[in-house]
């Protein structure tokens, strides 16, 4: 098994488990963009190009949600 493998077996251990661990959805999404990202920043050097522009993209995609999410718990708090 080379390092490629063992990263992307990583990233599915990490959001298996993150699925499991948590009752919501907001939780569930933040828990992945961090397993993702710290991937990326860990692994990076060993991934190829090919690897990295096909997990850019569910990145891209993870931090657009993780706004919403942030963006909704502000109006919940200021709404009161």
């Amino acid at each position: 098994m080379d390092v490629e493998d063992g990263v992307v077996l990583f990233i599915s251990l990490w959001i298996l488990i993150s699925a499991l661990a948590v009752k919501s959805v907001d939780v569930f999404i933040t828990l992945t963009l961090i397993g993702l990202l710290v991937t990326l920043e860990v692994g990076g050097l060993f991934l190829s190009r090919e690897k990295k522009g096909e997990i850019k993209p569910i990145v891209e995609l993870l931090i657009f949600l993780f706004a919403l999410i942030v963006l909704k718990k502000v109006y919940e708090v200021l709404s009161g």
